[in-house]
């Protein structure tokens, strides 16, 4: 697979596609971060560091979708998948060597949005609110949720003989799964209480229960299917809103194994004409 990986790498290093995707993220993270710059010279608005920190979670979901059907797309047209099985590559190893350079792409990419809004961030944002450790994991829970991506767009590619027809895949899919994160985001997002009051002695007194709460079995079945979704993860880190930090990489990783599975045993028996 070694010689797999440097093809693909040679062929990414020339690729007009990736550096524009490098460059359309990094436009991303310095136009955030000049929006807050603009704020705090005029108005010496305070924001945390974190703010935009993670964005590029939601933005490589959209990204990759693009990227990995027009970078990989070709190759069933072209006849290269059938030109790798003749000098001898297995298509578990084909399989492998798209999805760890697709993860690759994702990661550069995260890196080129993160580059600005550190460079200029750490002077005009307030330090996170946040300990290391957690922003720490946070930050490779990010990490393991763009190889989550990276798998389910490396199946639709690597088992869809059309280009255009991946892409459209990727992207209506991509639509469908931000959609879906937020009917399921919508119910969590209700209050226990309408209002709540707070002593002198500093205790709290819940006033009036919401109505429109989720509780019990189906709060905990709404909060499993959020973090099983790569978009519902996206929006939590998009908002540094991370109930279990540690719980979101294991889904991720999950994620991940179940679609690469898949998505191999069906290359394995593709018709590749």
């Amino acid at each position: 697979m070694r010689n797999l990986l440097a093809a693909n790498l040679f062929r990414l290093r020339k690729s007009v596609l990736f550096w524009g995707l490098l460059a359309v993220m990094f436009a991303f993270g310095a136009f955030f971060t000049l929006q807050h710059l603009n704020h705090y010279l005029k108005w010496n608005a305070k924001f945390y560091l974190t703010i935009d920190l993670f964005t590029y979670a939601l933005l490589l979901g959209f990204g990759m979708a693009v990227f990995i059907p027009l970078f990989f797309g070709a190759e069933h047209s072209d006849g290269t998948f059938r030109n790798k099985l003749a000098v001898g590559h297995s298509r578990l190893s084909i399989y492998l060597s798209h999805l760890i350079i697709s993860t690759v792409v994702a990661i550069s990419a995260a890196a080129a949005y993160v580059l600005p809004v550190l460079a200029v961030g750490l002077f005009i944002y307030e330090p996170p609110a946040l300990d290391a450790g957690t922003l720490i994991l946070l930050a490779l829970g990010t990490l393991a949720l763009l190889a989550a991506y990276c798998a389910l767009y490396t199946l639709v590619v690597m088992n869809c003989a059309r280009k255009s027809g991946a892409a459209v895949i990727c992207l209506v899919g991509m639509l469908a799964l931000y959609l879906a994160a937020g009917n399921v985001e919508v119910p969590l997002m209700h209050p226990e209480y309408l209002s709540m009051e707070v002593t002198d002695f500093g205790e709290v007194i819940p006033g009036e229960p919401n109505p429109r709460y989720v509780g019990g079995a189906k709060r905990q079945v709404l909060e499993t299917l959020q973090d099983l979704l790569p978009t519902g993860q996206s929006l939590q880190y998009m908002r540094v809103q991370v109930e279990h930090p540690e719980r979101l990489p294991l889904y991720s990783l999950f994620d991940t194994a179940v679609l690469t599975a898949a998505g191999a045993a069906l290359f394995r028996r593709k018709d590749l004409k």
